[in-house]
Order: structure tokens, then C-alpha cells, then sequence
């Protein structure tokens, strides 16, 4: 049941939860000898359900765990189930994509604010009526777009809109900055990633402003005049700091640069949550937590997942995202 004091939940989550690994343990997890090896160092970091359930398992049981407790007991769900809100979006296209696909579906999360089960149904029977409206309206455009013709990456552009609509919407009532930054931030950097891949590939006529996300700084009118001018991009996304300025240079002159350009958007997102890292009445502190654990999960299953098949340290290290504790 959600509680009505910040202090509470946080000391609730600090009190329950397992603290999410330093970057120095996962640097230690980087140099075991072999994935053996690597399996047992996580075992002793506090990870014991993996020698019975694996990587994966483990890790998204941790996950659940965690946001079931944020849940229970956040006094501001306006906020908190808005960083969960994804996980809905990634169960609904991997279920609605399984079905027009006639495959099983894989990685549904029960992170998110709305059951897997009622997901399940609401796909299966073609009905939409008890999910939130933006959800409804994109599955609902979804359905009929199927009956002609099964674009997988236009499942995923209607429910990510749909996501961040939902999003912004909630977004008028969060006071913390840091939040309304975040999820700002986060609308840009997906829609500079859709800008950059779509110059490079043929679409057919569909213009940039339909596959925009809402909720960040930049206006479709602005990103009319990127189109017209790609070098304006920088000078819009200098406050983003000069790594992303760096890897944004980087990503206008090469598309093999864009997994690093996302890699920097995901550090700075983070980036945003380590000062409340020790504050005891904070609400930043609850979803820094849940973020962290993300990346602590993602890490792990890169790190062993580079163990497995053999690869050098430094080759699996380029390609890890900044860790919540350094």
C-alpha cells in the first residue's frame, strides 16, 4: 500500500533491497578468468539464485522484486510508475508482435503498472478498453494497420508514442525537475537516434514528424529545421554536456557511432539521480534506485554473456554503460 511519507520508502528500500554493484565489482566480474569464475564472484556479491536459475532468470526476478516493492510502497506513484510505464510498452509490442507473428512471446516483464495477464487478454481478444487511453488508442490503430500489412517497426513507433504521451501527461503533475528533466532528456535522445537512423534508410515517404516521440524540448517545428540543417543539432544539444556533444559529432559523421551515442544518452539520464544517491527525503532516491538496478542487470548479463563466448575484457568494457556507483 502506498505510503505517505518519502523518508518512509526510502528507508524501506534501503533497509529491503540489495545495494546495486559498484563499478569496481563489476570491474572484478571483467577480469575473471573464465564465465565459471564470473558466476561465482556474483554469487558472492549477493546474486545466489543464479547457480540455480541462470543469468536472465536472475536477473529479471531481482528486477520484479524491486519495482513490486517501489510500488507497494512509493508515496508518489505519480512518478515512480512512470519510470515502470516502458516495461508495459515492451510487453505490449513483444505480445502484439508474437501474435501477428504467430511466435511465442519472450521477455515480458512484470515491471510494469499493468499485469502481464490483462495484457495478455487485451491482445489476444483484440480488446483495449481497460488499458490507458494512449495505450488503447495505438493498439487500436495497431489492429487495423495489421489487417493490411505487419510493420514490426511501426508497432514499436505507435506504442513508444503512446508512451510518451502517457508520460507527459503525468508529467504536469511531478514537481521533482530532475524527473521532468529526465523524461525531457529522454524524449530528445530517442527521437535524435529515430533522426539519425532514418536518414541512412528508405522509408518510403514517411516523414520524420510520424515517428516522433512528445514530452521533449525540442519541437517538431525544430526538428524540421535539423532536417534542413543536420549540424544545428549540435548547437540544440549542448546542454547535454560535452561527452554527448562528442558522441553526437561522432554519430552525424558515422552511423556505426550510434550504439555509442546511446550509450552516452544512457549515461547522462543516469547521471541525473547519482546526487540524491544519500538523501533521506528525497523521491529521486526511489526511481535512481530502480534505474540502477537496470543497468546493474544489464551489465551482468553483458559481462557474462562476453565470458561465455571468450571475449577479451577490454572488448566487453566498450561496451558497458556507466555504473549508478562508480
Amino acid at each position: 500500500m502506498p505510503q505517505p511519507s518519502i523518508a518512509y520508502a526510502i528507508g524501506r528500500v534501503r533497509s529491503l533491497a540489495r545495494k546495486p554493484l559498484a563499478g569496481a565489482q563489476l570491474e572484478r566480474l571483467l577480469v575473471a578468468s573464465d564465465y565459471d569464475e564470473a558466476r561465482h564472484i556474483l554469487t558472492e556479491m549477493g546474486w545466489a539464485e543464479i547457480e540455480d536459475k541462470g543469468v536472465e532468470a536472475t536477473s529479471a526476478a531481482l528486477l520484479e522484486k524491486n519495482c513490486k516493492l517501489i510500488q507497494d510502497i512509493s508515496p508518489q506513484p505519480e512518478v515512480t510508475d512512470s519510470f515502470m510505464l516502458r516495461h508495459d510498452a515492451q510487453n505490449l509490442k513483444a505480445l502484439f508482435k508474437a501474435r501477428v507473428l504467430e511466435v511465442t512471446p519472450e521477455a515480458l516483464s512484470e515491471c510494469g503498472t499493468i499485469p502481464v495477464s490483462l495484457l495478455s487478454h487485451a491482445v489476444a481478444e483484440h480488446s483495449y478498453n481497460k488499458l490507458p487511453e494512449p495505450f488503447a488508442r495505438a493498439m487500436n490503430d495497431l489492429e487495423k494497420q495489421a489487417a493490411v500489412k505487419v510493420d514490426p517497426m511501426l508497432i514499436d513507433v505507435r506504442v513508444d508514442q503512446a508512451l510518451f504521451e502517457l508520460i507527459t501527461g503525468r508529467m504536469e503533475k511531478v514537481q521533482s525537475k530532475t524527473v521532468r528533466e529526465y523524461f525531457r532528456a529522454k524524449a530528445d535522445f530517442v527521437n535524435a537516434l529515430t533522426y539519425l537512423r532514418m536518414r541512412d534508410m528508405d522509408l518510403k515517404g514517411t516523414e520524420l514528424s510520424e515517428l516522433l516521440v512528445s514530452g521533449g524540448k525540442l519541437s517538431p517545428r525544430i526538428w524540421k529545421k535539423v532536417i534542413e540543417s543536420p549540424d544545428r543539432l549540435q548547437t540544440l544539444f549542448r546542454r547535454f554536456g560535452e561527452e554527448m556533444q562528442a558522441a553526437l559529432t561522432r554519430a552525424l559523421a558515422d552511423r556505426r557511432a550510434l550504439p555509442a551515442l546511446e550509450r552516452a544518452a544512457d549515461d547522462y539520464l543516469l547521471a541525473l539521480f547519482r546526487p540524491y544517491r544519500n538523501e533521506p527525503f528525497a523521491i529521486e532516491v526511489l526511481p535512481g534506485h530502480l534505474l540502477a538496478l537496470e543497468r546493474e542487470a544489464a551489465a551482468v548479463r553483458l559481462i557474462l554473456a562476453g565470458k561465455r563466448s571468450q571475449f577479451e575484457p577490454e572488448l566487453i568494457r566498450e561496451r558497458l554503460r556507466e555504473a549508478y556507483v562508480q
